[in-house]
């Protein structure tokens, strides 16, 4: 009886007609959408408490993003109350449920059209800002339509202007270069040889894949322009001193800057998507010392962007998460206390310190987690030798993370419940005019039809536009056909 329960509300929550938003502001010229991605109100409280305790700052402290409190977002898919990332952007990107996995598609996997189409049809000039992936389940949820996330293939010919889907997109600045370099290039992550880089190039993108080339960008350069500066996701905060990459700060300063220079003598402005994309990440990793740099980089780039408002009135911003991932407690075993100092002296994401354990042979480990990782990645002296014993242990680089999480997290007094997604709500924040509309609580698709009332974007003509779509790419069907999707049995994603 649960389970169809379940299922009828899950088939009312998507057979809801789309509603009209309402008539455009006509004192709003750019919108700023935020992503927090995995990022839960007890991240928000670990993070103030670390720098609220580590600057010695009083007690009432508040971080940028909590002086932007206004309400909270209910999470869940059209197929889950825990949702995972895709189908939580779609809620966004154009205001409706679907199944997770999906990206720009309802629960019949077909296209529907994204408040970004709209908008640059509009004449508006777009933006994505990730360190994830570009063609990952948040930034794709705003410029592509395929029927799992995992078609990334199809994704970067998508984003990428290649198919009748056309460009959408006037910049794009993260990580996942691997997606557009053909599979016999050093380095590709694509699943044939197709020269997606080279054939952008050859319609007119301006492509970039080093900081140096990102320092030298004026404001002004050739659009349709994409930097993507790391094969695979871009470093966590953490990691940074060992790469050299542009900043979250950086990348979406540029942006705006470049953005609002195209656009400063259209009818229109700018609507641009960023994303704290590795905040989730860690939280998948459990690793809390990079989790909060990741969300104190993100405050650094709400302020920024707040500043930008302060500057220009005439721009709205709005910042919230697509879920929270982890389930993190601040307290554990019924003590109560927490320390978040404990991570003041982590030097290294455990991803990177767990992947050089395994690089090496088997009679330098022990010597490695004893003299290297512990104290010098972690910051941790005198450890007991049933931490040392756990990390030995471990013979995969998920079990070395589970070790090393919980060495830290028992000392913190801070407590994992999930390696995946929770299905709590999460916060909203906002600036600008016309933001008292998201105080209280709202689903996640209302900020979704807000974006479209603050841009002017009709979602049924941009779904009328994109309806013929394909959204199938082999090898995950051979024949569409005779094939039949079943999104809750695909393959889950984290």
């Amino acid at each position: 009886m649960k389970a169809t329960l379940f299922s009828l509300f899950a088939l009312s929550v998507a057979a809801r007609p789309l509603p009209s938003p309402g008539e455009k502001p006509t004192d709003v010229r750019n919108i700023i959408m935020m992503v927090s991605d995995g990022f839960g109100p007890a991240s928000e409280t670990f993070a103030r408490a670390y720098v609220q305790q580590s600057d010695r700052f009083p007690m009432n402290y508040m971080s940028f993003l909590d002086e932007l409190l206004i309400g909270s977002s209910r999470t869940r898919s059209s197929d889950s109350f825990v949702t995972d990332s895709a189908a939580g952007a779609v809620a966004f990107a154009s205001a409706r449920k679907t199944y997770n996995n999906g990206i720009g598609v309802d629960d019949n996997v077909k296209p529907i059209g994204t408040n970004m189409e709209g908008a640059h049809r509009l004449g508006y000039k777009t933006g994505l800002v990730v360190k994830s992936f570009i063609t990952d389940a948040t930034p794709a949820a705003f410029a592509a339509h395929v029927a799992t996330r995992q078609m990334m293939d199809l994704i970067a010919e998508q984003m990428g202007g290649l198919t009748d889907l056309g460009q959408n997109v006037d910049l794009m600045f993260g990580g996942g270069r691997c997606q557009f370099i053909r599979n016999s290039t050093k380095g590709s992550c694509r699943t044939d040889d197709k020269d997606v880089w080279g054939e952008m190039g050859k319609k007119g993108w301006t492509l970039m894949s080093t900081n140096d080339e990102f320092k030298a960008l004026t404001a002004s350069p050739k659009l349709p322009l994409m930097g993507l500066f790391g094969l695979d996701d871009v470093p966590y905060t953490i990691d940074y001193k060992i790469s050299d990459v542009p900043t979250l700060p950086q990348m979406a300063k540029k942006a705006i800057d470049i953005l609002a220079e195209a656009s400063k003598d259209s009818e229109q402005g700018f609507f641009m998507m960023i994303e704290g994309s590795r905040i989730d990440h860690a939280g998948h990793e459990n690793d809390a010392g990079a989790h909060f740099r990741e969300i104190v980089e993100y405050w650094e780039t709400i302020k920024l962007v707040s500043d930008y408002i302060d500057e220009h009135p005439d721009t709205v911003m709005v910042s919230t998460s697509d879920h929270e991932t982890g389930g993190l407690g601040l307290g554990r075993n019924n003590q109560y206390w927490v320390y978040p100092l404990v991570y003041a002296n982590q030097t290294m994401s455990q991803q990177v310190s767990c992947a050089n354990l395994f690089k090496l042979p088997m009679k330098n480990r022990c010597q490695y987690v004893t003299e290297v990782m512990f104290p010098i990645h972690f910051g941790l002296s005198n450890v007991t030798r049933a931490k040392v014993s756990s990390v030995l242990k471990a013979t995969n680089q998920d079990n070395c993370l589970l070790a090393i999480s919980e060495a830290l997290a028992i000392d913190a007094n801070i407590m994992w419940t999930t390696f995946g997604h929770t299905g709590v709500d999460v916060n909203i924040y906002a600036k600008g005019k016309h933001t008292e509309e998201l105080a209280g609580n709202h689903e996640n698709t209302d900020i979704g039809m807000w974006l479209s009332k603050m841009l002017g974007v009709d979602l049924k003509k941009a779904t009328e536009r994109v309806k013929d779509i394909n959204v199938f790419q082999y090898p995950y069907i051979k024949d569409s056909s005779t094939y039949v999707f079943t999104p809750s049995l695909d393959y889950y994603h984290k």
